[in-house]
């Protein structure tokens, strides 16, 4: 073997090896949550195939389904969505029909609800028998499967997810959406009816902060946020900002150059596809998430919604912990003006 040769196989047999591992999420059982296991975290970043944990859920479905998505749906959750209803389970898939005018293309099989709102509809939402959920960033489309980064929380709770699916239908829902697992002590704000409320609790913890905050935001350019992490770096708390590399030179440009001069970490991914996650972690004990990116559009007009998880376990502090160690594997140092 020529000197300065990685690794000890032959070229033929190192691809094979490469694709096996590539395609090996493909065959791990996805951890559907249940009565036994009413929590649990997915992440493409974590080698889960978020496409086949979409899929497993769907497949898992006896009764119902309630989909919402920002828009285009990848064939293989179109055709697991016809096939359920086929079967009669009671299909309902909610998307944004003024930005997606022409989506379906097609005719489907179960009943589409098309959303014309001031902003954008955004959530994204799979529930599945009125009893589980899964909730994230992800949406339903073959990039934000496969390039994108994306989380997904898997949640059991019949009254958790009956709220949730009554929460579509009503632009200005009002009620906050609690409930203590095991894991982490849960809370909804359904936007933009919750906006304010659910903005002053991001800033309050924000504000609360004592050591860190650790940031991953596509499109980071709230300037009340940008205005407390600011807050927070005079206070010596150390500011870590993931941001989308695109994203970071357009919108997201002046909010982040606002903190970085302030003494803010700033990153931007490395690879090819998005950085699309929308989440903070306090003090390593407060971690916010959802499909609400950290813009003023999101809280103010978008059907969005922001989620607050505390009181946090051990075992799913570990599992963010991953998450965000390989976040790090992904990304590179910022640079104002690259």
């Amino acid at each position: 073997m020529k000197r300065g040769t990685k690794n000890n196989l032959p070229p033929l047999a190192f691809l094979i090896a490469v694709l096996c591992f590539s395609l090996s999420s493909l065959f791990v059982p996805t951890k559907i949550v249940s009565s036994t296991l009413p929590f649990q975290i997915y992440s493409n970043q974590t080698e889960q195939n978020l496409e086949k944990t979409v899929l497993d859920y769907i497949n898992q479905a006896q009764t119902s389904i309630v989909v919402s998505t920002f828009g285009e749906v990848n064939s293989s959750v179109l055709d697991a969505l016809e096939e359920k209803a086929l079967k009669g389970v009671d299909v309902t898939l909610h998307y944004d029909a003024k930005t997606f005018p022409d989506f379906p293309k097609n005719p489907l099989n179960f009943k589409i609800v098309g959303h014309k709102v001031r902003g954008l509809m955004h959530q994204k939402i799979l529930a599945i028998d009125g009893e589980s959920l899964l909730l994230g960033s992800t949406n339903l489309t073959k990039s934000s499967f496969k390039m994108h980064d994306n989380l997904l929380l898997g949640l059991h709770s019949r009254e958790v997810t009956e709220k949730i699916i009554d929460q579509l239908s009503h632009r200005d829902y009002l009620a906050v959406i609690e409930e203590t697992f095991a894991d982490a002590h849960f809370l909804f704000w359904s936007l933009p009816g919750l906006g304010k409320p659910a903005l002053n609790d991001l800033i309050r913890a924000i504000d609360q902060a004592k050591e860190s905050i650790d940031c991953l935001v596509f499109t980071f350019t709230h300037p009340k946020i940008t205005q407390a992490l600011s807050a927070a770096m005079r206070r010596g708390v150390s500011v870590t900002l993931t941001v989308d590399k695109k994203s970071v030179k357009g919108a997201s440009k002046e909010a982040v150059e606002t903190i970085r001069k302030l003494g803010a970490t700033i990153y931007v991914n490395s690879h090819p596809g998005l950085m699309h996650h929308k989440m903070g972690w306090i003090d390593q004990e407060i971690f916010f998430f959802g499909s609400a990116n950290w813009t003023k559009a999101a809280f103010e007009k978008n059907r969005d919604y922001l989620i607050r998880l505390d009181h946090l376990s051990p075992t799913f502090k570990k599992e963010l912990s991953s998450l965000y160690r390989a976040v790090e594997k992904n990304r590179k140092p910022y640079r104002a003006n690259q």
